[in-house]
């Protein structure tokens, strides 16, 4: 297993569409992170930070 963490900032003007688009993920996305061997995805919004991590489960990220 890998454990991937990331920090990407976000413009100010798109905080409240990026915080739509992550209210509900849709399953089709969810569904694709499985077949990808990903796991224990999570985002943290930290003012225009954010901080993510996941667990790869594979051998060809």
């Amino acid at each position: 297993m890998q454990r991937i963490a990331q920090v990407i900032r976000v413009r100010p003007e798109k905080l409240d569409e990026y915080r739509e688009m992550h209210r509900a993920v849709p399953e089709a996305v969810l569904g694709r992170l499985r077949e990808c061997h990903i796991a224990n995805y999570s985002i943290h919004l930290l003012g225009d930070r954010l901080f993510s991590y996941f667990e790869y489960h594979g051998d060809d990220l």
